[in-house]
């Protein structure tokens, strides 16, 4: 295989590879090891070109570093996208893969994410022992983690927004503005997680995805009302949940929402810092993507380097972690995004300042 480290600041290693005989093609990028062994997973996608590719490996490790740190977890952040193409050898392709991520020596540890499926799993786990089915045997299926989560971080959203209180039961009692329904984009197996969670507490969905027959099947199994990928982004809702690839709320796009507030499972939500400033000016909450949908990151450090057997109490801290952040920004008159990219640094300086990670303490 042949591979190039890139030099760029900010970022611990970043490499480019490819073995030509497989049509393999990607970038492996590890932003920061301080709280730990770099975790991430792999995305297999069809970019326009390679430097969107390298884009996306470099936001998407940052991403998971500050998740991390938010999260309180020792590990640090990492990515791998491999470009999806016709001449990709998929098994041969993922091996060759393996193999690289096996030579870092245990630097990184990855999972599946968007376009990865198990027979690439298998593949990867023939040449390396830093790979982890996103069901191993004895683990809950992480993506209902990663979903709790966003419920959590939705809740608080809508708490703060004075949209919901809970009856002594827990189940919440929600003021309808403008017509109570949360509009999930996407509904894989996190956006469909998602769902079900909702669909328990009483909330009236709308969903969308690209694939049809899979928005099909959700709005049979929710009750729910399906609506076009491209109208689904100016629905009236309460909540927008996008639960697919990143970078749909643009500028533009933040201009013409009409929700209430914007909080998924989807990393890098926001296109750009100043998606995050137009929210703010049209008052609409928007709960950090890399906050509200550390669950399936929780449970699976948990589960693989600290033998938890379950996580739903730590995944539950989420809705307090975005009450902060929420407060905060209210009180600094400033984004959620920047109050969270704070809060993160903040701890990655105090964890650099001690030599690498250490628990948090009492009360915090």
């Amino acid at each position: 295989m042949e591979t190039k480290r890139l030099p760029i600041a900010g970022y611990e290693e970043v490499i480019a590879f490819r073995e030509d005989a497989c049509g393999l093609r990607g970038y492996l990028a590890i932003h920061e090891t301080t709280l730990g062994p770099a975790l991430g997973g792999t995305r297999l996608w069809r970019y326009a070109d390679e430097n969107l590719a390298l884009t996306d490996a470099l936001k998407l490790s940052r991403a998971m570093t500050y998740k991390a740190a938010l999260a309180e977890l020792p590990c640090g952040g990492g990515k791998t996208v491999i470009l999806d193409h016709e001449g990709l050898k998929r098994a041969a392709a993922f091996e060759a893969y393996g193999q690289l991520v096996e030579s870092l020596g245990g630097r990184f540890f990855t999972g599946p994410d968007v376009g990865i499926i198990d027979d690439d799993l298998v593949a990867m786990g023939r040449a390396t022992r830093h790979v982890v089915h996103s069901t191993s045997a004895g683990r809950d299926d992480i993506n209902q983690y990663t979903a709790m989560g966003v419920w959590h971080g939705m809740r608080a959203c809508l708490e703060f927004a004075g949209l919901q209180k809970a009856r002594p039961d827990g189940r919440p009692i929600r003021a309808v503005w403008p017509s109570g329904r949360v509009a999930i984009q996407g509904v894989g197996h996190v956006g469909l997680s998602l769902g079900r969670i909702l669909v328990q507490l009483g909330f009236p969905l709308a969903v969308a995805d690209i694939d049809a027959g899979r928005a099909r099947r959700a709005a049979e199994e929710l009750g729910a009302e399906i609506v076009a990928p491209e109208e689904i982004l100016t629905l009236e809702c309460d909540v927008l949940a996008p639960c697919a690839l990143g970078g749909v709320i643009t500028e533009k796009t933040a201009r013409e929402l009409r929700a209430r507030i914007v909080c998924g499972s989807a990393n890098n939500i926001l296109a750009s810092p100043a998606a995050g400033e137009e929210l703010k000016r049209r008052g609409i909450l928007y709960g950090p993507d890399y906050l509200v949908n550390a669950g399936g990151l929780i449970r699976g450090l948990e589960f693989d380097r600290l033998g938890r057997a379950d996580s739903t109490a730590t995944v539950e801290k989420i809705y307090a972690r975005t009450r902060r952040v929420l407060e905060l920004a209210r009180q600094r008159n400033t984004t959620t995004l920047s109050i969270a990219d704070e809060l993160a640094e903040a701890f990655l300086r105090a964890a650099r300042a001690r030599g690498g990670f250490d628990s948090p303490p009492a009360g915090a």
